[in-house]
């Protein structure tokens, strides 16, 4: 992988995936700083966040079998304050080639993306459930379920 990369993350040594996260951190571990981003990103939409829709959408996406993806998800800073299509913050690189895919927010296959293994920058300091939080964050931007993220991404990139 081409980018320089943390291979320690509180506690985390070597390769993880977005599952390795979704299932070591219930929904309450992550709650209070997935919350901390809709303040930080969407602070008009967080006044109206229904947590429990929230916590069924990530019993959910932790219940997808994950694929082997030959490639990976690369963090480079952290979501507060960012916008996925703007800043890129949070991408998908081949591991083969390290070309940059887009955004991670805008990859099709969410069980491709739950089996991705997750390198962070080595000048992000971030904890485990902040990551985890993030990556919930990254893959419902566009909606709950891949088929409304589908959906939305080809209402929004169609204009």
């Amino acid at each position: 992988m081409g980018n320089s990369s943390s291979s320690v993350i509180n506690g985390f040594t070597g390769a993880m995936t977005f599952r390795d996260l979704l299932w070591r951190y219930s929904f309450e571990k992550i709650k209070p700083a997935f919350i901390g981003l809709w303040w930080s990103n969407a602070p008009e939409r967080a006044k109206l966040l229904d947590l429990n829709k929230w916590e069924k959408i990530y019993q959910r996406i932790q219940s997808l079998k994950s694929e082997v993806s030959d490639y990976y998800i690369y963090l480079h800073v952290r979501w507060e304050g960012c916008s996925s299509m703007v800043d890129m913050n949070c991408a998908v690189y081949s591991k083969e080639s390290g070309r940059h895919e887009g955004p991670m927010s805008c990859y099709p296959s969410w069980t491709e993306v739950v089996g991705m293994e997750v390198v962070v920058g080595e000048n992000v300091e971030i904890a485990p459930q902040e990551l985890t939080a993030g990556l919930f964050w990254e893959i419902t931007y566009f909606g709950g379920t891949e088929a409304l993220a589908t959906a939305n991404r080809e209402i929004i990139f169609s204009k």
